[in-house]
């Protein structure tokens, strides 16, 4: 494959990014989420609990990020911080009934987006673009 066309398709794949973050940008906003938070709503109403770290593990993102972001939703009444019963030094994030109710909402969102990018492809498309995805990641990890 030549440089063109390898730059034409990282032209497209940076316009299907940007075009997806906006979207999903709006749509949250409307509901009144940030772009940061249903990342973290999603993990917990899978998990119902987990640490920080925990958390900044799973959205691969640093503890300071995950810190702040947890302010806000806390603020917010989206989650609560509970402590271990069994060790004191450790501090559990949940979702509140907010939150759960939130969490319904974000899910919905997705779903509704994700059949809109991919509800006309058929099974064999699906299947590539998993393993398009895939390989894009894989080249680009560390």
């Amino acid at each position: 494959m030549d440089n063109q066309e390898i730059n034409d398709v990282a032209k497209i794949f940076g316009h299907l990014i940007r075009s997806h973050l906006s979207i999903v940008k709006r749509v949250l906003e409307e509901e009144g989420l940030c772009p940061s938070q249903p990342g973290i709503i999603h993990v917990l109403s899978q998990c119902h609990q987990a640490t920080q770290v925990e958390l900044a593990n799973k959205l691969n993102v640093t503890p300071a990020t995950i810190s702040a972001m947890l302010k806000r939703m806390e603020r917010d009444g989206l989650i609560e911080r509970q402590r271990s019963l069994t060790d004191q030094r450790v501090t559990y994030v949940c979702l509140t009934e907010s939150g759960i109710e939130q969490a319904k909402v974000v899910n919905e969102i997705f779903r509704e987006l994700n059949f809109r990018a991919f509800g006309n492809f058929s099974k064999d498309e699906i299947d590539q673009a998993k393993f398009i995805f895939r390989k894009l990641l894989g080249n680009l990890q560390d």
